[in-house]
């Protein structure tokens, strides 16, 4: 039960991280560094704390998804 808890959790965050990587100005394929560490991020944050309740898993994916984002925007802005 706690396993497709963590995967329904996992699911939903990376797809709303990547539809709103989609939204970026760089065309339709190109998803920007910061989208990319905030969906795996989220996915690898969600995965770490998949023993805990559901709390914990999105503690861990908000985690995870925060600490993405910012890898992903200093890779973009340092390029």
């Amino acid at each position: 039960m706690k396993l497709s808890k963590t995967l329904a959790l996992a699911t939903m965050t990376s797809s709303a991280l990547f539809l709103a990587g989609c939204n970026s100005t760089g065309g339709y394929n190109s998803m920007n560094n910061t989208a990319k560490g905030a969906t795996a991020g989220a996915v690898a944050g969600a995965l770490i704390k998949s023993k805990g309740d559901s709390k914990d898993i999105a503690k861990g994916a908000a985690t995870g998804a925060a600490i993405g984002g910012i890898s992903g925007y200093v890779i973009d802005h340092t390029n």
